[in-house]
């Protein structure tokens, strides 16, 4: 017949769950404060006495909470394991409406305790409750009791109790551990890493009467030192919490936010305090997350320069990512020997494409109760890896530093300041309005995210869409509308009507203007049709005359960008003149204008040198010399031509190759171009074009940049209509295809560990 037997428990669990668990002594006192705050506490006082002596160091924690009493320190201080903060009997309604808190607890796993035990051999506990007629009780702990014999049962190791008549401390309620024979050596540089991390510990940007918190460090021995020190390196004082953005740093920062009942996401980008758009989604975690908060910064140069002279430590050393929850820090996220979230591996895998824990910094905030967030028992092992925590994982990603990377990596280029090949100076870092084309590229992207609830931007995006793209426009306005209609904002409905009035109006002055450039256009086609060609020896002036309409002036793109760049950059200028603007940023602007207007200049001057008549339909002529002429003519001769805002250098290889060969000047225009525009999206500052003879009596080109490069599982896409990673519209790559299967020949994007490189081949 069965009967029921029971476990056994060996004293030799205190070391399981004391410092065999707890191995940090920083966190091993960060847990004891926690308790401190559990209990209500407005104060609490960490004293470090005797550190010089051998035998009487001790650690104090005192604090001025709820206490505890007698059946308290029975039936919760004593009982392993239990926890009646979890249990939800911790405080009884009256008594939080009597102090009147907020709190969510901080720990709940009920082995926090056992911290004592990881900081010194013994522990001397006093408490007073806060209840008329409370008595001080005093337990007394020797760790070494339950030490001696492994057979020997956990409960029936005797804790000495005794009831004071006094406080020793004279304390009206709160609690006082005593701890000595203390297992660390705490020198000035231990004091002061901890002093640091209880700044780190508490995030008082969270909900959670934080506010009347505090925490004091007193160590006497140290006043001394203190004296001549600066504040942020004193031992002794009260401890200051600390949130990146009270350093007044100008930056970029992304906040994304889970609603508290888990339907929504709002994400909010800001660069140098300038709002560049405000998303509202549904969110796919419902099942999983609610009521959770990331706020990222992104390094620049300049920000961690003057994070060093404020901090007095570089970013690196202070800590990335730090992870919350109910206010209180979980470990080891943010360390900087710690990397959960994955940063440097995925930056490993592309330097230029991602930023990693160097480049960051911020936190993530886990509000409400969140039950399946829980940190690991051994609280230097951060979150229990489940469901939950992968969905909290995807959220980083996928809505707060993905998208941050997107706008710091791939629109203003990292945000720094960087070196102009062939100048002495640095060229100024790129701002939101230098950039505005891009910024609507991005937000006319968001108007399609699916669960699209609402969308905010820059007030002035009137000014934005009127310098962007023409086929973005009508998107982008009809995208508006719906989101407008759907929202019921009347505010939003009256904005969204602005724009779209906007846009056709810009629309019809395109048409406008573009029907008074084709009656100028067949003017002077007239008028050239009467000149009398003269036939040059010289390359490109072989060619037969063509009058298809299509053959338009392709370098006027170009000419057409650089154009609207001194515009929009004449429009800047004026507008920092008019507020007096710093000298820096005058000559940036002026700067700007000069260098497109040497683009313009350098086009010129090739069409000019080469005799090219921009009608040529076909020529014979060694293929070779052309590209390299046109390299060197518009791009590599000007070493400060900047197009799409890069800085850019140029390298011709051709090693004596020649290649007579039939083709349309234009059509290796419109290759090189694109090859090259696409190179410069990606991030590229160096290309280099090899042709040499292939096999089958053909020519190799191959084109390499250092840019971002190209994912394997994009390889084979890049080609493809309308496929695109660098918010462009697709067609470029798809046009370079097409011309060169048109040639007889093809082209392919080879894998590289780093940059792009597509190789092309043509036959006679």
């Amino acid at each position: 017949m069965a009967k029921n037997i029971r476990f056994k428990i060996s004293s030799g669990l205190k070391n399981l769950i004391g410092r065999e668990l707890i191995t940090d002594e920083l966190i091993a006192i960060f847990e004891l404060v926690k308790n401190s705050f559990d209990a209500h506490a407005t104060t609490v006082t960490l004293t470090f006495e005797n550190l010089l002596g051998e035998n009487n160091s001790k650690i104090t924690i005192t604090d001025n909470g709820k206490g505890m009493s007698y059946d308290d320190l029975i039936n919760k201080w004593l009982f392993v394991a239990y926890s009646a903060k979890s249990e939800g009997v911790e405080d009884s309604g009256e008594y939080r409406d009597k102090i009147n808190s907020k709190r969510l607890y901080a720990g709940a796993k009920g082995v926090g305790r056992f911290s004592c035990d990881r900081l010194g051999a013994k522990l001397n506990l006093i408490t007073l409750k806060d209840t008329k007629n409370a008595k001080t009780e005093n337990l007394l702990v020797d760790w070494a009791d339950f030490e001696g014999d492994a057979k020997k049962q956990f409960v029936d190791v005797d804790v000495k109790h005794q009831t004071l008549k006094d406080s020793p401390h004279k304390m009206k309620h709160g609690t006082v551990l005593e701890i000595t024979g203390l297992r660390d050596t705490w020198d000035r540089k231990r004091l002061l890493q901890l002093k640091q991390s209880l700044a780190k510990l508490i995030n008082p940007n969270q909900d959670n009467d934080s506010s009347k918190f505090s925490i004091t460090v007193s160590v006497p021995e140290e006043k001394k030192s203190d004296a001549s020190a600066v504040d942020r390196e004193k031992v002794n004082g009260s401890v200051k919490n600390f949130l990146f953005e009270t350093l007044g740093l100008k930056t970029t920062q992304i906040v994304t936010e889970i609603s508290k009942d888990g339907k929504l996401i709002i994400t909010t980008l800001k660069d140098r305090g300038r709002l560049i758009y405000k998303i509202t989604e549904n969110s796919p975690f419902q099942e999983t997350l609610h009521d959770i908060k990331i706020h990222l910064f992104q390094l620049n140069r300049k920000a961690k320069v003057n994070f060093a002279k404020l901090m007095g430590m570089q970013p690196v050393e202070y800590g990335s990512i730090f992870l919350y929850k109910s206010g209180f820090r979980v470990y080891p996220f943010g360390d900087n020997k710690q990397d959960l979230l994955g940063l440097e591996r995925r930056k490993q895998q592309g330097h230029n494409r991602y930023l990693g824990t160097r480049d960051l910094t911020g936190r993530i905030e886990i509000n409400g109760k969140n039950e399946n967030l829980k940190e690991t028992t051994s609280r230097d092992g951060g979150l229990i890896r489940n469901e939950n925590y992968d969905s909290l994982l995807e959220f980083f990603y996928d809505f707060g530093l993905k998208r941050l990377e997107r706008y710091v990596v791939d629109v203003i280029k990292w945000g720094d300041e960087y070196k102009i090949p062939g100048l002495d100076r640095l060229a100024p870092a790129l701002k939101p309005e230098d950039v505005k084309d891009q910024i609507t590229e991005i937000v006319a992207n968001l108007t399609s995210t699916k669960g699209l609830v609402n969308l905010e931007y820059d007030k002035d995006f009137l000014n934005i869409i009127s310098d962007s793209q023409e086929k973005s426009l009508p998107k982008i306005a009809k995208n508006f509308a719906r989101i407008a209609e759907e929202s019921g904002n009347k505010t939003l409905q009256k904005e969204a009507g602005r724009v779209v009035a906007q846009v056709k109006e810009l629309l019809a002055a395109k048409a406008e203007a573009e029907k008074g450039e084709e009656v100028a256009h067949k003017r002077a086609s007239v008028v050239e049709q009467k000149l009398e060609e003269e036939i040059s020896e010289k390359l490109f002036a072989k060619a037969a005359l063509s009058t298809e309409t299509k053959d338009i002036l392709v370098l006027q793109h170009q000419i057409d960008k650089s154009t609207d760049s001194i515009k929009r950059n004449v429009d800047n200028l004026l507008v920092a003149v008019k507020k007096k603007a710093p000298k820096k940023e005058v000559l940036g602007l002026i700067e700007r204008i000069s260098l497109e207007a040497g683009k313009i200049s350098a086009i010129s001057q090739f069409v000019t040198k080469a005799n090219f008549n921009l009608k040529v339909t076909e020529i014979s002529a060694d293929l070779v010399s052309f590209v390299k002429e046109y390299i060197q003519n518009v791009y590599r001769e000007y070493p400060t031509t900047k197009i799409n805002r890069p800085y850019m250098n140029f390298r011709v290889i051709t090693n004596g190759t020649k290649f007579l060969y039939k083709f349309r000047p234009l059509e290796i225009i419109i290759i090189i171009d694109n090859l090259f525009s696409n190179s410069m999206k990606a991030g590229a500052r160096n290309i280099t074009v090899s042709l040499a003879a292939s096999k089958d009596n053909g020519l190799g080109i191959t084109v390499k940049d250092d840019g971002k490069g190209i994912e394997k599982r994009n390889l084979s896409k890049v080609f493809d209509l309308g496929f695109t990673t660098t918010n462009g519209s697709g067609l470029g790559l798809y046009h370079v295809k097409q011309i060169i299967e048109k040639m007889k020949g093809h082209v392919t994007a080879e894998p590289m560990p780093k940059g792009a490189e597509f190789k092309i081949n043509l036959k006679k």
